[in-house]
């Protein structure tokens, strides 16, 4: 019988290395033997699905923003104050979170929608707080409502570029980008217009409906992802 050679402060790191070899080799054979007995295994993190949440933290920002914008239940020309908190917490840092756990789980394309229209909250939040001052340096409204159209036109070309990615996915997400784009061209149109009221009270009126479809969306993954009593369908594109 073969013996073992002793532990000594020469041979230490070989030891180490062995063990930690024969350790990942362990591993290894416990999450397949895991698989076998259980087909519906999966790896830390794949278990996560964070498509809800970005879709519902995009759809209740917007929900808010768009109820002030079409003036329902409050003037048009009300403050956006409250819908500043939301912008900032929820439609910004959460959504950029669910992109970000996007990227996580491989998943390129949400993960830049989300963590994107995160980015576009926090930024329009920033532009709308006065403590950050970034609207400060422009010298009278008509300087800034172009400023803004601006700001409002390159969202309007990033969610058309966006619509494009996303037309061999669902009916249902291609229907909240359409709505959405439709819903940033009346904004753009209405600054350059000078804050036309009317253009903004029609943008309002689509953003309610684009928070909507994003509601159902965000349900719909949520059921669909569960062993719920029921499932909402999204209506795939098929091609062939």
């Amino acid at each position: 019988m073969a013996k073992t050679e002793p532990v000594t402060i020469a041979n230490l790191d070989e030891h180490n290395r062995l063990a930690f070899e024969r350790f990942l080799k362990f591993e290894h054979e416990m999450k397949a033997s895991s698989k076998e007995l259980n087909p519906s295994y999966r790896a830390p993190y794949q278990n996560l699905n964070p498509t809800p949440l970005g879709l519902c933290a995009f759809a209740l920002t917007t929900f808010m923003a768009s109820m002030y914008l079409a003036g329902a239940t409050v003037l048009v020309t009300a403050s956006l104050g409250v819908v500043m908190g939301p912008a900032l917490c929820y439609g910004g840092l959460v959504q950029l979170l669910a992109g970000l756990l996007e990227f996580r789980n491989g998943n390129s394309l949400l993960g830049l929608i989300f963590s994107s229209y995160g980015g576009f909250w926090l930024s329009f939040a920033s532009l709308n707080i006065s403590a950050f001052s970034f609207l400060s340096g422009y010298s009278d409204s008509v300087a800034l409502n172009n400023a803004l159209g601006v700001f409002f036109l390159a969202w309007t070309i990033y969610t058309v570029l966006m619509l494009l990615a996303v037309l061999r996915t669902n009916f249902v997400t291609i229907g909240l980008f359409v709505f959405l784009i439709i819903c940033f061209v009346l904004l753009t149109a209405s600054k350059f217009l000078q804050a036309d009221p009317n253009l903004q009270r029609a943008a309002g009126a689509f953003g309610i409906l684009t928070a909507a479809i994003a509601w159902y969306s965000a349900i719909a993954h949520l059921l669909n992802s569960m062993d719920w009593f029921f499932k909402l369908p999204l209506f795939e594109v098929k091609w062939w």
